[in-house]
């Protein structure tokens, strides 16, 4: 009788096993590792990385779907790790060129379709591995495998890489580049082209410091097309440095009851704690308490233990708000209420911001809770039972250096 099935299955077996070792068949040690803390039972980082690799202070960054490879299908995404080709045939001799010179070949990829189980990790995994088995160059990679703080066009890839990947070796950034198709370029920018899906690969290669290519540009020298960020310039938003500041004060002397309203990160937070809670007010808001009635409890005891009391919720409606104004009366003190002016655009783009520079701790919004917001909003009013409706416009005021750049780095904000 025949042993092969049996021994086929246990050549799988060991094979998984091996996989799940993070282990691969790819030379110079290239082995896979899962950073940060997980999600959905999902690391939010795969890197192909070796410590055998020497590190290079030049680096050739790509994208992978339609800038190293296309599907041969012709579908938009790939049915299986198989379904691919090279993007055009003077790719692979091109990147093999780029190692040949001294660069260390890398690539940053998005992949959100794993969060969301769309595609397996190893289904990628594979895919990449034979890439770079037919290109026969080690090549590092870095998959962000959903919407966290590593996602395009965010720059923590890119950090990740200089800092946990490159041997301590310094990168030159003016001899490092990075191509992609993400580019912001308008349907038509060349005859049956379609419009780019977003500008994120044209703003990470920005948010890292460092010369941006398209496909078109990097392998087939054609000429940059015109293009859209089609975002917000953070840099818009920052204090002109030959205007005086003027000093913000929110608080008032004596027990009161304030109200936050605004649409998710446009700062409420922020001016609740640089504002308000260093003069004693205590802070209620969902995010830690959970519910509206737990946050209507906290709010009357701590008016009955004679504090001030700032509910930073959204409080998008009239019906919202109405509790806590019925709270405040009761308990015989005022109630102001402070309306954030921030644009919804730029709310947007603190969402992803606070995701960035919380490592992820705090995830972005999803954009549901600005439609929410947008249709339950009704403007506050004095005729709701508030002394005085404070309209504050956003100042941004960093804690540090590296809070304000990542402030300045361009999102795919509302995108």
């Amino acid at each position: 009788m025949s042993r092969r099935p049996r021994r086929k299955a246990v050549d799988d077996t060991a094979q998984r096993a091996k996989k799940a070792r993070g282990e691969t068949d790819l030379a110079d040690g290239l082995r896979w590792s899962a950073e940060g803390k997980p999600l959905k039972g999902v690391c939010p980082l795969l890197v192909l990385s070796s410590d055998d690799l020497e590190g290079r202070n030049k680096v050739a960054g790509f994208d992978i779907d339609f800038t190293v490879i296309k599907t041969a299908s012709g579908r938009k995404f790939a049915i299986g790790s198989n379904d691919w080709e090279w993007w055009e045939e003077c790719v692979p001799g091109q990147l093999q060129k780029l190692h040949k010179d001294g660069y260390r070949v890398v690539f940053f990829t998005n992949q959100a379709g794993i969060e969301k189980d769309k595609v397996k990790p190893q289904t990628v995994k594979d895919k990449i591995e034979a890439i770079i088995k037919e290109l026969g160059i080690p090549v590092q990679v870095l998959i962000s495998t959903g919407n966290s703080h590593f996602r395009k066009p965010s720059a923590c890839m890119w950090d990740f890489f200089v800092d946990q990947c490159n041997q301590d070796v310094v990168v030159n950034k003016a001899e490092s580049f990075y191509v992609g198709d993400a580019a912001g370029r308008a349907k038509g920018w060349a005859k049956d082209k379609p419009k780019d899906f977003s500008c994120s690969d044209r703003m990470f290669a920005a948010n890292a410091g460092i010369e941006f290519y398209t496909p078109e540009e990097f392998f087939l020298k054609e000429a940059p097309a015109k293009f859209d960020w089609g975002s917000i310039n953070p840099a818009d938003y920052l204090p002109d440095p030959k205007t005086p500041s003027v000093k913000q004060e929110y608080h008032k002397k004596g027990k009161e009851m304030v109200l936050m309203v605004g649409v998710p990160a446009s700062g409420k937070s922020t001016v609740r704690r640089r504002f308000l809670e260093p003069h004693g007010y205590v802070a209620v808001n969902r995010d830690t308490l959970g519910t509206a009635e737990k946050c209507a409890k906290v709010a009357k005891e701590s008016l009955k233990a004679g504090k001030s009391v700032v509910v930073d919720n959204t409080n998008p409606s009239v019906t919202a708000r109405a509790p806590f104004i019925s709270i405040a009366k009761a308990a015989g003190v005022s109630c102001r209420c402070l309306w954030m002016q921030t644009p919804v655009s730029l709310a947007h783009h603190l969402n992803l911001v606070r995701q960035n520079q919380t490592s992820g701790e705090m995830r972005r919004i999803p954009d549901v809770g600005y439609n929410v917001f947008k249709k339950n909003f009704e403007e506050p009013t004095t005729a709701e039972g508030f002394v005085e409706v404070v309209k504050v416009n956003f100042v941004p005021q960093f804690d540090s250096t590296r809070d304000r750049e990542i402030f300045e780095q361009w999102t795919t904000a509302g995108h």
